[in-house]
């Protein structure tokens, strides 16, 4: 059995920049996250009657196939049976998914359990691809699957964990580790669910068409995301964490501005309960529209906030910051 888990993260600046070819159009902007330790896990068992069977715990969905060769090209489950076709294991397997953020939470949950399920399958069938190439397969297959361009932001902190700046350039994208204390960072963040998976807030699709008709408003707007971006990489680059507070606030103006349908009324009254009991920034994590936001509050003040959430029904979750991405398992029988 081979066991495969990769990390949820929490965007902090320059998400949609992120996806081609937007960065090209922008000079290059950084994004940065961190690694969060929500975990999506997949669990792949070989089997001796040459079915494949997959189970979705936390989507609660099971479904069987006689054989790899009869896998439909539509099914609710796409991307894995896709997954599944480049990989070409032979014989039977079952394969178990769960992830612990909840859908729609917009904290990478489908791109961790995308990069597991890669790091899973890549070890079943001899370990033919690198990091890279990993990385490189499960963002085309994805975007096979949903239709429009992928962005790059979420694979990194999944495959390699920790704080992350992904730095696109003419010849590819990569990623730099930042070397920052996890601890500090974990105990001044709150992440709070709102208890709604998100159904609308930034189309990247609508974004990137606006940009390449060259509407000025758009362009205005993400130039204003690149400038927060940059300036946050320096900060982070040099441990000012002093600075993280303005930065994330100024971010977070300039995503409204971008798409207004990001935030929603409860998601405005969280930000502005939590600001009362010390949070010095507030932001929607992911697209928006609903799923998490993210808090960064005053020294000792992360009690405080977290009862303020939770008393406007938010489900805080108790999470950290962690330096591990993707870990693939080979278990004994």
């Amino acid at each position: 059995m081979i066991k495969s888990s990769a990390p949820t993260r929490i965007d902090l600046a320059g998400g949609t920049l992120d996806i081609w070819p937007l960065y090209l159009f922008l000079g290059l902007p950084p994004t940065l996250n961190a690694a969060i330790d929500l975990y999506a896990t997949v669990l792949v068992a070989p089997r001796k009657d040459g079915r494949i069977v997959i189970e979705s715990k936390d989507l609660k969905t099971k479904c069987s196939f006689a054989s790899l060769r009869h896998l439909p090209e539509r099914h609710p489950l796409e991307l894995i049976l896709r997954t599944l076709k480049f990989y070409r294991p032979t014989g039977g397997l079952t394969l178990t998914t769960d992830c612990q953020a909840p859908q729609g939470s917009g904290i990478g949950g489908s791109s961790a359990l995308n990069i597991a399920l890669h790091g899973a399958l890549n070890r079943l069938t001899g370990n033919r691809l690198s990091r890279t190439g990993l990385l490189e397969v499960a963002k085309n297959i994805e975007t096979q699957v949903i239709g429009v361009p992928a962005g790059w932001q979420d694979y990194f902190p999944a495959l390699y964990g920790g704080v992350r700046a992904v730095l696109p350039g003419p010849e590819g994208v990569i990623s730099q580790g930042l070397p920052l204390d996890l601890a500090q960072l974990s105990r001044r963040f709150v992440l709070c669910y709102t208890g709604k998976p998100r159904n609308s807030g930034i189309n990247n699709w609508e974004v990137m068409k606006k940009t390449i008709d060259r509407d000025k408003k758009t362009l205005a707007n993400l130039d204003r995301i690149r400038r927060v971006a940059e300036k946050m990489h320096d900060a982070l680059a040099h441990g000012a964490l002093d600075r993280l507070g303005g930065l994330l606030n100024e971010e977070w103006r300039a995503r409204k501005a971008l798409a207004p349908g990001i935030s929603t009324p409860a998601m405005d009254a969280m930000v502005s309960a939590a600001r009362k009991q010390g949070a010095l920034a507030g932001k929607v994590c992911g697209a928006g529209g609903g799923g998490c936001v993210a808090f960064w509050v005053r020294e000792n003040k992360k009690d405080a906030v977290e009862q303020a959430l939770t008393a406007l029904g938010g489900k805080v979750l108790p999470v950290r910051f962690v330096k591990r991405g993707l870990r693939v398992e080979t278990l004994s029988s």
